[in-house]
């Protein structure tokens, strides 16, 4: 039934279920498919723990009582108090497989939340191995959900690249076994990925697709998830109708604690997309101080860097201070992108240009650009400030047909003059400078002038930088 999408009629099977007598094995296996029922199917954690606790009670067993700290520790996760949930599995000593399958669960994901994004992955990874050697038993998630941690703690690293290879690997498994909250999650996974790359257009259309599962199998919760990502990717498109759709539909469901700040991402973005800045910039505070009230460290890393990209606002001591709590470089580039741009540090915006496209963050790594060739264009470098705008535009290209304010209100190219740019015109077909003086009625030395002065707004050096720098100014 829970399968099936029927978790009110799962719920009054599995109480009934608890009222009978039966090995302390059978009344685990109960309570832990009645808590898993409540959590993701009706999304009441609260009554999850509650069942939980009640099970805790009649179950004396250690081993089997371990399991139940570790189910509880997920329930604390997927609700959103990763904090606690690693407080919580401080009190598991045991070492039975199962007990370790039941918390890596738990303690990947919590891991990566609160930045520990090395050790979340190691988790994720033997958890995996451990559930394989498990085999298939009852009251226990499918083990591609350990593929999902392995993502998601390769995401929270900055590691996009690994992250993106493994997430389409684990929706070809969870494909091949039908599982319906394995493939909710591992299209869900892909779309996250595709939009901390920068790739919005691929982004919508997996979350689209996590968000048609998620409606057929009736996981209410999830599809909340989702709708948040599908969202913020119409968003950062540009798509103000879109993303307040997505809103709308998602809002028409319960709450869903799992990632939440990261879910209010979705509700500042479309609040920018709208042209509502002064909505979208308290919503980014908001969700902020939430995360770190609840632990979610490299969630409020990004919306604090978010609240930077958009509206300027210096968060650069906070994320400084996140960056040194966390292991991870994406949280570090966005540290350096903010302490960067407080600073007008032209230098500094091209090297914090340059961390996040070797993370493969090609948004982020094209904003940087951008603001980098504003600082150049002000300190009076107009030749390095043309060489990392044409950088952020091809950066920008990968990106799908990203709208964000970072892209749209960057510097505009020094325009050539009218001669410059008739002189650079023959010079890109080859015509050497005494050639060009002779049709323009020029002497030599003026041709060659003209040619410095272009080159310096055009960012190049010689003639073989013309054609492309004239491309990206036309």
């Amino acid at each position: 039934m829970y399968e099936l999408g029927a978790f009110d009629a799962a719920e009054r099977v599995l109480e009934l279920g608890q009222q009978r007598p039966g090995s302390e094995q059978v009344a685990l296996r109960l309570a832990v498919t009645r808590a898993k029922n409540a959590q993701w199917g009706l999304c009441q954690p609260e009554a999850a723990l509650a069942i939980n606790a009640a099970a805790r009670a009649v179950i004396t067993s250690p081993p089997l009582a371990e399991q139940l700290v570790a189910d509880e520790a997920s329930v604390l996760t997927f609700s959103g108090h990763p904090d606690r949930a690693l407080a919580v599995l401080e009190r598991i000593e045991g070492a039975s497989r199962r007990t370790r399958v039941v918390r890596a669960i738990a303690a990947a994901p919590a891991l990566a939340l609160t930045g520990q994004t090395a050790e979340a992955l190691k988790v994720a990874e033997a958890g995996y191995a451990d559930h394989l050697a498990l085999g298939d038993e009852l009251a226990i998630a499918h083990p591609a959900m350990h593929l999902v941690n392995q993502v998601f703690a390769l995401a929270e690293a900055g590691r996009l690249t690994d992250a993106a290879q493994l997430a389409q690997a684990g929706t070809e498994i969870v494909a091949s076994h039908r599982v319906p909250i394995a493939q909710l999650f591992a299209a869900a996974s892909l779309g996250r990925v595709a939009t901390l790359q920068g790739r919005l257009a691929t982004a919508r259309r997996y979350y689209a697709e996590a968000a048609g599962l998620a409606e057929a199998n009736r996981f209410a919760g999830p599809r909340r998830l989702v709708l948040s990502g599908l969202a913020l990717a119409c968003a950062m498109l540009g798509d103000a109708d879109a993303a307040a759709q997505a809103l709308a539909e998602r809002d028409t469901g319960p709450a869903f604690g799992f990632r939440q700040p990261e879910q209010q991402l979705a509700d500042a973005w479309t609040a920018l997309a709208a042209q509502r800045p002064a909505e979208a910039a308290e919503r980014f505070r908001d969700a902020a101080a939430q995360a770190a009230s609840t632990g979610h460290r490299t969630a409020e890393a990004w919306l604090l860097h978010d609240l930077m990209r958009t509206t300027g606002s210096d968060t650069s001591a906070r994320l400084r201070e996140l960056a040194s709590t966390c292991d991870s470089p994406l949280v570090s580039a966005r540290a350096r992108h903010a302490t960067a741009a407080r600073a007008r540090n032209a230098a500094e915006l091209a090297s914090a240009a340059s961390d996040f496209e070797a993370l493969g963050a090609m948004l982020l790594a094209a904003e940087a650009a951008a603001d980098a060739a504003e600082a150049f264009s002000r300190a009076g470098d107009q030749r390095a400030a043309a060489n990392a705008r044409r950088r952020s535009s091809a950066l920008a290209a990968a990106c799908e047909g990203a709208a964000t304010p970072g892209l749209i209100h960057t510097a505009r190219p020094v325009p050539l003059s009218r001669r410059e740019r008739e002189i650079v015109m023959l010079a890109a077909t080859g015509m050497a400078s005494k050639d060009i003086a002779q049709r323009l009625y020029l002497s030599v030395r003026t041709v060659n002038n003209h040619l410095q002065h272009a080159y310096t707004k055009l960012g190049v050096t010689s003639r073989d930088g013309l054609t492309q720098a004239l491309g990206s100014t036309s």
